[in-house]
């Protein structure tokens, strides 16, 4: 009888640690023997946190006040009042997609890989949950235009719909 090969799947860590912030520091700043240097360890930590929290808000205000020119309801309407050229609006799109795969890759998502996908779908999971893009959602023309301006490593395979 043949040998059952067992397929094994290298997944990338994390780039987190699985700490409350609080403890972490509160950790780190016991190492420091002299109260001075644990209180300014402690001041650099809340600025480094201030810094972070501002370069999201910043981007996220960025992202809505672009989303609102798309958005399903009222998207339509704003981009005629504004009276922009086709190419003007292109430019928005791109915008909007750069702050959006920017904050995403910052808050540590990634685009789906193929072997992902087929991994999702070989049920090696607790819960089978499919897995399914819906093609007729796809927005062909941006899509194909933002990835050609900013090609992208490793698209999963739905992504060659949209070419």
């Amino acid at each position: 009888m043949g040998e059952k090969k067992k397929e094994v799947i290298r997944l990338e860590r994390e780039a987190v640690i699985p700490i409350l912030k609080h403890k972490l520091i509160t950790a780190l700043s016991l190492h420091f023997e002299d109260k001075c240097e644990r209180e300014e360890f402690l001041r650099f930590c809340q600025r480094v946190e201030c810094t972070i929290r501002a370069w999201y808000h910043l981007h996220f205000e960025d992202l809505m006040q672009l989303y609102s020119l798309f958005e399903p309801i009222r998207g339509a309407h704003r981009l005629h009042q504004q009276n922009l050229s086709p190419r003007e609006i292109d430019t928005l799109e791109d915008q909007f997609l750069q702050h959006l795969f920017q904050v995403m890759e910052k808050s540590n998502f990634k685009v789906i890989t193929n072997e992902e996908i087929q991994v999702a779908l070989s049920a090696q999971y607790r819960l089978n949950l499919p897995i399914v893009v819906d093609e007729a959602k796809l927005d062909t023309k941006l899509l194909t235009r933002f990835f050609s301006k900013f090609p992208r490593d490793d698209l999963p395979r739905f992504a060659d719909k949209v070419k």
